[in-house]
């Protein structure tokens, strides 16, 4: 086949590449609000991709998996989006004229949620957003078409045309492995729903439709791929308890953050007020015993019960002991109070600094972790 033919032929199937065009100006107009909405187009916030509809691992595993298919939609900056645009712009004219528009948009949608499942299965990490899994199916779909229908592409294009889509897809690759941040499972998902489908919808140029859709093989590539998809799906690590856990165990720390502050602003006032005479020694006591001893009881019972998350376990003990440091010294307080024995002040005293000493290793701790994350 000559090139005249094969352009006339490819054009003759889909004058226009409305569906691609269509795409891009979707993902576009998406972006753009997504960027007014988050005041900067360099980087599109995690919690609005999030509200938005990406593929949030616990709320896709908690029954939201429309997710798997809006995240096509997201983009995570201008870069982001205007990459991911030229290249399905530049693919998918072609792949749209070679399978159709039914057949382009079966490649680009379950490239694109299988991608996507792929990443829920093998990374589990922050927010996945973007149409790299689908545009990756749209190159694995014409490498797959390249290979099958070696005929009715012209040597020079064919030559032309497989270096390009293999010159992306390694590129694309590499770049997703040396660089943080690029989720490689959806693009490799993609990629390989891409190749199953592009081989068994590929048709000769000449053939009267672009896709025999009842044929045997296209409805058991289809199959394959569901049935892949689903063991992902079924074989995803189970993170919405973890999540659960974080998220609860976060609350209690605000919790104890501003009970703690709240505990020590009035243990002080109460001492203060009776060096000044305001409070008897009688009124301060029973206000230590009955409201600070047992709010800080009340605290270290609910660090107790909850949970900590794998890796935080230190960091709930170590509050643990701390806020048991607080509570043991507002007890010696009150036996100083109640016998005006020196002994109990000294008590007091050293448990507070005990307690000092706790949290300042508490937070040297954390920083050295965060710092090495």
């Amino acid at each position: 086949m000559n090139y005249d033919t094969f352009i006339n032929l490819l054009f003759s199937r889909v004058p226009r590449a409305d569906l691609t065009w269509a795409l891009v100006l979707v993902n576009g107009v998406v972006f753009a609000l997504l960027a007014l909405l988050g005041h900067g187009v360099m980087q599109i916030p995690s919690d609005l991709l999030i509200r938005f509809g990406g593929n949030f691992a616990p709320l896709v595993q908690k029954g939201e998996a429309w997710r798997l298919a809006t995240a096509l939609f997201l983009h995570g900056g201008l870069l982001h989006v205007g990459l991911n645009m030229l290249a399905l712009y530049q693919a998918g004219q072609v792949v749209e004229r070679l399978f159709g528009r039914a057949g382009f948009a079966l490649v680009y949608l379950l490239a694109g949620l299988f991608g996507n499942v792929a990443s829920l299965w093998w990374k589990q990490g922050p927010v996945s957003v973007g149409a790299s899994g689908a545009i990756f199916g749209v190159y694995g779909a014409l490498l797959a078409y390249l290979t099958v229908q070696r005929g009715s592409v012209p040597g020079e294009v064919f030559k032309e045309m497989r270096s390009g889509t293999l010159g992306f897809i390694g590129y694309s690759l590499f770049a997703g492995f040396a660089l943080p941040g690029i989720d490689n499972a959806a693009h490799l998902g993609g990629l390989l729903a891409g190749l199953v489908l592009g081989a068994v919808m590929a048709a000769p140029l000449a053939a009267p439709k672009p896709v025999r859709w009842l044929s045997p093989r296209l409805l058991g590539g289809v199959a394959v791929m569901v049935v892949l998809g689903a063991l992902m799906w079924k074989q995803a690590p189970e993170v919405v308890r973890r999540h659960e856990i974080g998220a609860a165990f976060q609350e209690t720390l605000q919790r104890f953050s501003v009970e703690e502050q709240e505990l020590l602003r009035e243990q002080a006032s109460l001492m203060d007020a009776l060096r000044q005479r305001r409070a008897t020694e009688g009124a301060v006591r029973d206000a230590l015993e009955h409201e600070c001893l047992v709010r800080w009881e009340r605290q270290i019972t609910q660090l107790s019960w909850r949970e900590a998350p794998a890796g935080h376990e230190w960091y709930r003990d170590e509050l643990i002991e701390y806020a048991t440091a607080r509570r043991d010294a507002v007890k010696a307080l009150v036996q100083a109070l109640e016998t005006h024995q020196s002994v109990w002040l000294e008590r007091s005293r050293s448990l507070q600094v005990q307690a000092d000493n706790i949290l300042l290793q508490i937070r040297l701790r954390k920083s050295m972790q965060d710092s090495g994350r």
